[in-house]
């Protein structure tokens, strides 16, 4: 349904023998309903010669015409007119997947100003008419109530066919672009791409044409979203190049490349103070860091000592683990005592570093910092894990013993480009997630 929302000043319904603003829409326009806004002034002028009513029904018979009589006196004050506001929040709210059509060149200056702010606001079709002389008409007779409103119709020129149509809709929504603009560049430094799309959108329409390759940036902050749900193949039919940037992994081993992916997606989530997720993240990745390595250094084929329990969860049978790997086997056995159940283990990274940590292939260092994020796992993630327990930077850090969470991450990182240094001679200098984010901004005018 297409819903006419007006304000009513002294031009209408007719000045001149012409069509005021509100009159002219209704004639051009063709709304299903018609809510007008009337001032005391007004309220008086429709209740002595029903002037309104007359005029739109003798334009369009079958309408629904709503009338909203006010108190208001002081019309020239926008402190008194939120009941002009208040009405059309009552109208989006019982019509909220209706057209709505907004009439900006009735009622006072400053009715016309909120009109315009509704129109921006919402993202509404607003109508000015333009006068027929093309210029002000105040010089005009306006209808003072008394007139013969039926003699005032019958001698409306606008009714003559060939009139010119003189309503045109303007583009305000010029007026919001700065303000989306930096809206959007912000959620691009915060990595909401879903947020970013919806504000793109309505950025691009504020001019349109004016951005020169918007379905590029749409396709890109499509891939961005994709890739950030850890979806790399959907994000790459997306957008698979941006101008000069590449998008696709620097890593061809599809492992390494999972590995790679999952810590940008820690890196993102650190950056965005989603400490919690940034933690929670550390058990999964180095699960599969750690299982990549021992089968690349030691040679350890998972899938000979691993029982399937139920869908998806496997144990380690430690009989078949010690006769196909028993260096490893008396390395974990030394340093787990009797502590576990000792024919089948829940793999762990605490399982995997106690195994490597008498292996002379393994150097001190990567011991050490495999340790330190050993330890962040046990006293903070386990708490996370299975306590309401929030904790912030510091405390993390305190309880960890750890500088700083980015350095923390710095060490993960190291220590993955440590262990993949000879598999993969690329590496990766920026996250990817900047680098759309940089060339995005540049495309933005």
């Amino acid at each position: 349904m297409r819903i006419l929302y007006s304000p009513v000043g002294d031009t209408d319904p007719i000045r001149g023998m012409r069509d005021g603003a509100m009159l002219h829409i209704v004639r051009h326009y063709h709304p299903d309903k018609v809510v007008l806004f009337l001032s005391r002034d007004m309220v008086e002028k429709e209740h002595n010669t029903a002037v309104y009513t007359k005029a739109i029904t003798s334009i369009q018979p079958d309408i629904d015409l709503e009338i909203f009589e006010s108190d208001l006196v002081d019309v020239h004050k926008i402190d008194a007119l939120m009941p002009l506001v208040d009405e059309f929040y009552r109208l989006r709210e019982s019509h909220p997947n209706d057209e709505f059509l907004l009439n900006l060149s009735s009622g006072t200056p400053q009715m016309k100003e909120i009109m315009s702010y509704l129109t921006v606001e919402y993202n509404l079709i607003g109508i000015q008419v333009d006068s027929p002389q093309g210029a002000s008409n105040r010089s005009e007779f306006a209808l003072q109530g008394n007139e013969d409103i039926d003699f005032v119709i019958e001698s409306n020129l606008d009714n003559e066919p060939g009139e010119p149509n003189r309503c045109h809709e303007p583009k305000l929504a010029y007026l919001k672009r700065n303000q989306l603009k930096q809206q959007l560049i912000q959620a691009l430094h915060n990595y909401q791409y879903d947020v970013a799309q919806q504000l793109f959108n309505a950025y691009a329409h504020t001019i349109p044409g004016t951005i020169a390759g918007n379905h590029d940036i749409l396709s890109v902050l499509k891939h961005a979203s994709s890739r950030l749900t850890f979806d790399y193949d959907k994000a790459m039919e997306e957008c698979s190049q941006f101008d000069s940037v590449s998008l696709g992994s620097c890593y061809k081993d599809k492992q390494i490349r999972s590995l790679d992916e999952f810590l940008m997606i820690m890196e993102v989530r650190l950056k965005q103070k989603q400490l919690e997720d940034f933690i929670l993240k550390i058990t999964p990745f180095m699960h599969t860091l750690m299982r990549y390595y021992m089968t690349r250094l030691f040679g350890v084929r998972w899938r000979d000592v691993e029982v399937k329990i139920a869908k998806d969860y496997y144990k380690v049978d430690m009989n078949t683990f010690a006769s196909l790997y028993p260096t490893l086997y008396d390395s974990w056995n030394r340093y787990n005592g009797t502590t576990y159940n000792r024919d089948r283990i829940d793999l762990s990274l605490y399982h995997m570093l106690d195994m490597m940590r008498d292996q002379p292939e393994v150097s001190s260092d990567i011991l050490k910092v495999i340790e330190s994020i050993r330890r962040v796992e046990q006293t903070i993630r386990n708490n996370l894990a299975h306590k309401m327990i929030i904790f912030s930077e510091n405390q993390i850090c305190e309880l960890a013993d750890i500088q700083s969470l980015h350095h923390f991450y710095q060490d993960i990182r190291g220590l993955f480009q440590t262990i993949i240094d000879g598999t993969e001679g690329s590496i990766r200098n920026k996250l990817v997630y900047d680098a759309i984010n940089s060339v995005v901004i540049e495309r933005l005018q």
